[in-house]
């Protein structure tokens, strides 16, 4: 009887379980020291930040409110037995900022959180990614000013220095993106605009506006912003040159940008290239946007940014700034 009720659920057909589902690691014993040192290393930078430990698995709506719809169904799904659908964690920002925005929202602000943990995440096949991710990130809570960003690219190359030397941090600006969209009366959630942008494909963006009735100068605005990125003191230069006809734009959204970089230490800001054309999968982004890459990797280790709404999605309203670090892909 009872090999009779297993066998149905045993059955796999084409299924080798001799190995590991791919994206997953078996660390051995070097690994799991090496492990363990970066993550000893960078917490210590982070002395004034409080240690947290966000729950395995979530509701599922949890991350559907965090992330989108898009980020939720790449998450590892799953029903209890109660029949409520659950999540594993995918990103350690929604859930804090659920546990933040529901319960702790009139706690003494500013307040600081580190962690380090596993997030899971459905990939692309062939891009040879990671499905069980060790992070390290921190998150900087309450405080919507210049001085917070700061601190936070400053531990950003801090911390990528202690994996890397020879670290690249890419700083850009989202709003200035959803701005434009918001002048051309596109939903920045339009996803032949926001696909075309995002992997900079110009071609691709001019057919979708023209499809969409766009005027040329709004146009051109949109299309320059996909190949400002290089160098803070070159990008200025040529963003001023492409915001000229648009009043305000350079004031409010690249010179924070540039005032930012100039505060760095030189150390740090030498790291830096400026990127206004950058976009993050997560929808929650809502102004600075921060990628971190390491020498030996062509797709960025760190991810972040700023995300002021992110917590009215549970109750709150607290501004936000944070990164994350994926260690995993730094052990050889």
């Amino acid at each position: 009887m009872t090999q009779n009720w297993l066998g149905p659920m045993l059955y796999e057909s084409d299924s080798d379980l001799s190995g590991l589902p791919d994206g997953v690691v078996f660390w051995g014993e070097q690994q799991s020291q090496r492990l363990d040192d970066i993550v000893n290393r960078l917490t210590a930078l982070y002395r004034n930040y409080h240690r947290v430990i966000p729950p395995v698995f979530e509701y599922y709506e949890t991350f559907e409110k965090g992330g989108g719809l898009s980020i939720a169904r790449r998450s590892f799904s799953f029903k209890d037995k109660d029949g409520k659908l659950l999540s594993l964690r995918y990103d350690m920002t929604t859930p804090i900022a659920r546990m933040m925005g529901m319960k702790f929202r009139n706690g003494p602000l500013p307040i600081r959180f580190y962690y380090a943990g596993d997030v899971f995440r459905e990939q692309a096949l062939h891009e040879g990614k990671l499905r069980q991710i060790r992070q390290v990130g921190i998150e900087h809570i309450g405080v919507k000013d210049g001085d917070a960003d700061l601190e936070v690219v400053r531990l950003l190359g801090q911390s990528l220095s202690e994996i890397d030397r020879d670290y690249t941090i890419v700083i850009g600006n989202v709003e200035i993106y959803r701005s434009v969209l918001a002048r051309l009366s596109i939903d920045d959630n339009d996803e032949a605009v926001h696909a075309a942008f995002h992997h900079k494909d110009t071609t691709s963006l001019d057919t979708v506006l023209g499809g969409r009735g766009v005027g040329t100068k709004w146009r051109e605005i949109l299309l320059g912003l996909t190949r400002l990125a290089g160098k803070p003191e070159v990008i200025g230069q040529r963003a001023a040159s492409l915001l000229a006809t648009a009043e305000g734009y350079f004031e409010k959204h690249v010179e924070p940008i540039l005032a930012l970089v100039d505060s760095l230490p030189k150390d740090i800001a030498g790291h830096v290239i400026i990127d206004l054309g950058l976009l993050k999968d997560f929808s929650y982004y809502s102004s600075l946007t921060l990628e971190g890459y390491v020498k030996k990797l062509g797709f960025p280790v760190a991810n972040g940014g700023r995300y002021d709404g992110l917590y009215r999605q549970f109750g709150g309203n607290l501004p936000a700034v944070g990164f994350a670090i994926d260690i995993g892909y730094c052990v050889e």
